[in-house]
């Protein structure tokens, strides 16, 4: 009997059809794994274009965005390489000459002339192309801003042998490196920078170099200096610590009570309040304005204090310290946290306020950063709401700035572009610092167990 059993287990056959059906079964999962793999990765690319076209856009230059040209030649060695050596030049000033659009000056107008008879190996490149010959001159016009009888010049404007202001002309004041438009080429990126050291009534002490920092971020530069992005910076960091800060507390104290706390009607409530999440910022735009214009009068005419909420960083903040989705991931996270450890507190004549502080937020660090993330890109990117209840740049955030380079003559695509890179590096600061935090947030959110 044995045997026969041991003959059989032996002597069993292996269907055919299994294996083929294996390997079958085998490929078609390969083959599925890789077009999702080829879904993802165009997916990756297509999502991540936009964020490289705004990095090439950056580093382009007024003219090559307008040809439509793909890659900048900022990103290229050809502006570096061979650059002439730096050299201190002295000049002598005389009286201005026919210049038109000229700015008012507390001292008769003065100007000076360089001969240029060296640039960098792009600009020369460009210049030929122009029928540009080298060498020429660059004219300064020395003005004084200084309403203090003395003759001290601390303004110029920098051309290419034309004395007239705004055509490839730069501004610079005293100490402060800057380079005449050089024929259109690059806005006088690229070409010999100037930086006036000494100005007395009779000549000029200039340092001539190639300010590579200028060259390779000459867009951001400009950015910065002519959108005021140092004010509106900080304007922005203000708001936005002030809205996560408001945001954190409002929304841990109604998360925990509608996690951990039993009043009548908490389920109700908790639906209604998230139900207003769903309405459209639209909507509630209008009201919550009116709502702040009466604020401002009731302060006004009670206090006698005006700007207290229109123009003011209360407007900008106040109505953002409460939301919805906030309070919704918390309360699911907090809703897992074992009813044990709340009795073993309990038990030790813990309050509820102390079990929040001690026990819950200390294991809610992933939930409490993905709603510091959220809020704060919220809170950053903010525009609409900023342009209706501000009037001035006092409190106006840093998206208001990107509008300053939106004029009737066009756009200067290049210069938001490089605006647009300079916001958004806070808050990928922010995410990269916090990520590990937001994304075990947003996994364990809503899961029990």
């Amino acid at each position: 009997m044995a045997e026969t059993t041991q003959a059989t287990a032996t002597t069993t056959p292996t269907s055919p059809t299994s294996g083929t059906e294996t390997r079958v079964y085998r490929i078609s999962s390969r083959l599925i794994r890789g077009v999702l793999y080829l879904i993802l990765t165009v997916g990756a690319i297509v999502a991540i274009f936009p964020f490289v076209w705004m990095l090439l856009t950056a580093s382009k230059t007024y003219g090559e965005h307008s040809q439509r040209k793909f890659w900048p030649v900022g990103l290229t060695p050809a502006p570096y390489v061979d650059l002439p050596a730096d050299q201190k030049l002295t000049v002598d000033l005389s009286p201005a000459e026919d210049w038109h659009g000229v700015a008012s000056s507390f001292s008769p107008l003065m100007e000076a002339s360089i001969p240029i008879r060296e640039v960098s190996p792009f600009v020369a490149q460009e210049l030929e192309q122009r029928d540009t010959s080298i060498p020429f001159n660059v004219l300064i016009l020395a003005s004084d801003t200084t309403d203090d009888e003395r003759q001290n010049y601390d303004r110029f404007i920098l051309t290419v042998d034309s004395r007239i202001i705004e055509q490839f002309s730069t501004r610079i004041q005293l100490g402060e490196w800057g380079g005449p438009n050089y024929g259109g080429v690059g806005r006088g990126r690229w070409g010999p920078h100037f930086k006036i050291v000494e100005a007395t009534s009779e000549q000029l002490v200039i340092e001539q170099s190639w300010n590579r920092l200028h060259m390779f971020f000459g867009n951001y530069i400009t950015a910065w200096d002519e959108a005021n992005f140092a004010k509106y910076t900080s304007n922005s960091i203000i708001t936005t610590a002030l809205t996560i800060a408001g945001v954190v507390v409002t929304g841990v104290l109604a998360a925990y009570a509608f996690a951990r706390m039993e009043f009548p009607g908490k389920n109700v409530l908790f639906i209604t309040y998230l139900a207003t999440y769903m309405i459209p910022w639209t909507v509630v735009m209008i009201p919550n304005y009116l709502i702040v214009i009466a604020l401002e009068d009731f302060f006004k005419e009670l206090l006698g204090i005006s700007n207290t909420w229109y123009n003011n960083w209360t407007a900008l903040t106040i109505p953002f310290m409460v939301n919805a989705f906030t309070v919704f991931l918390l309360r699911q996270f907090f809703a897992q946290i074992p009813q044990e450890l709340f009795d073993a507190a309990l038990i030790d004549g813990c309050s509820h306020l102390r079990f929040l502080t001690q026990v819950v937020l200390p294991i809610s660090k992933a939930p409490l950063m993905t709603v510091i993330i959220l809020n704060g890109i919220w809170a950053w990117n903010s525009l609409q709401w900023p342009l209706i209840v501000t009037s001035s740049a006092d409190w106006r955030p840093i998206t208001v700035g990107l509008t300053g380079f939106i004029s009737e003559a066009g756009a200067e695509t290049q210069l938001i572009m490089a605006g647009s890179v300079i916001t958004t590096i806070p808050i990928l600061l922010l995410y990269f610092l916090t990520q590990k935090q937001f994304t075990e947030g947003i996994a364990t959110t809503g899961l029990k167990g």
